[in-house]
């Protein structure tokens, strides 16, 4: 690698999903993601006052510095990895970073019961408000950080969003026994699909999550009148599947599904099997009604036996129906208000009749 003039550093992540741009600063290490032209993305800032040296071959960049130096390296379509190297021992054991735009978006902490240790503690990044066009909502998934010094010692820093701030702490213990340099590594994910495929049931067991007989829905405000058809996508990725998968949408009462919204609901193809990899489904359905730009509404899932992607994060209501054969019930099947799931779905929906504006649906990514 050798000392470069570079000029403006982009790259693309995720090209065959929603494709992300990553740009990176030309002198310094600041660096950008985005997904949607009307958003203006979120800006990582280090907090470094010092100049630097930028070496490297575009797909992987070295700012070097004196005290510390940051590296960029791309791992593939999907994820690209951002380095901070402490060349000497840190004033603080915390790594932080300004996020300029963190207010457009939420920040869902997955549990620590999280069993992948990458995604334990990690944070699924989504819009606040999502439109037509723009799929799920998900802009990243920053993944907990490894930490590994030069003895090749390694162990987990946590990850935490304060404000506008995304802090990575390092155990102290482990810092002051360090060997430097001391690489802090998180990736970050850049596809627009749930990271979790599991969760603890109500037995206390780490099981696949399976919609079986029943109806699961997130809520969502319409940023404009829907009325008519669309189209709804879903991701599915599991070959353990059984009958039917439907859109569906249910009015909103004080914060709670009620009256069935969508009609002439179609089938999702949800085979993953026989040469049809896992990936976005699609189908489409009608409302029965006009619902006013500024209402709330659930929209879901009506399956018989399907495994969907989910972060962690959003409330989520899934209730069962009497038995697989009957149809989509006009009521939703509320077993009590006060019981709900924290499933944010991956799927999505957009309008035939109005190409601009939407209601996203994601639980994932």
């Amino acid at each position: 690698m050798g000392n470069h003039d570079f000029g403006p550093i982009r790259f693309c992540q995720s090209i065959n999903d929603f494709p992300l741009t990553v740009a990176l600063g030309e002198k310094f290490p600041s660096w950008d993601i985005k997904r949607w032209e009307r958003n203006k993305g979120l800006r990582f800032v280090p907090p470094d006052d010092e100049s630097f040296t930028l070496l490297g071959d575009k797909r992987r960049l070295l700012y070097k510095g004196r005290r510390r130096s940051h590296r960029f390296t791309i791992l593939g379509d999907n994820a690209f990895e951002y380095d901070c190297i402490l060349l000497r021992e840190p004033e603080s054991n915390v790594v932080s970073l300004r996020m300029e735009g963190a207010e457009n978006f939420d920040f869902f902490r997955q549990p620590d019961f999280v069993k992948d240790p990458f995604l334990k503690g990690s944070y699924a990044v989504y819009e606040k408000e999502t439109l037509i066009g723009e799929g799920t909502g998900k802009l990243c998934h920053i993944h907990r950080p490894e930490i590994i010094d030069a003895r090749g010692r390694r162990c987990w820093g946590d990850l935490s969003v304060v404000g506008n701030c995304l802090c990575i702490t390092i155990p102290e213990d482990w810092l002051s026994e360090a060997a430097y340099p001391v690489i802090v590594d998180p990736t970050i994910g850049t596809t627009t699909i749930g990271s979790q495929t599991h969760w603890y049931n109500e037995d206390n067991d780490f099981e696949r999550l399976y919609l079986e007989v029943s109806i699961a829905v997130n809520r969502f405000q319409l940023p404009e009148t829907l009325n008519g058809s669309a189209t709804a996508f879903v991701y599915a990725y599991h070959n353990d599947y059984y009958g039917r998968c439907k859109p569906v949408i249910y009015s909103d009462n004080n914060n709670v599904p009620l009256t069935r919204r969508s009609t002439a609901e179609g089938d999702f193809d949800i085979s993953v099997a026989g040469g049809k990899p896992a990936g976005w489904r699609s189908t489409t359905f009608n409302t029965n009604t006009s619902l006013a730009s500024g209402s709330f509404i659930w929209f879901g899932l009506f399956c018989d036996w399907f495994a969907p992607r989910f972060d962690y994060g959003t409330k989520c209501y899934w209730d069962f129906w009497d038995y697989v054969g009957t149809n989509i019930p006009n009521t939703y099947p509320v077993w009590s208000a006060n019981w709900f799931y924290n499933f944010k779905l991956s799927m999505y929906f957009y309008l035939h009749l109005c190409p601009k504006l939407c209601a996203g649906i994601d639980p994932g990514g």
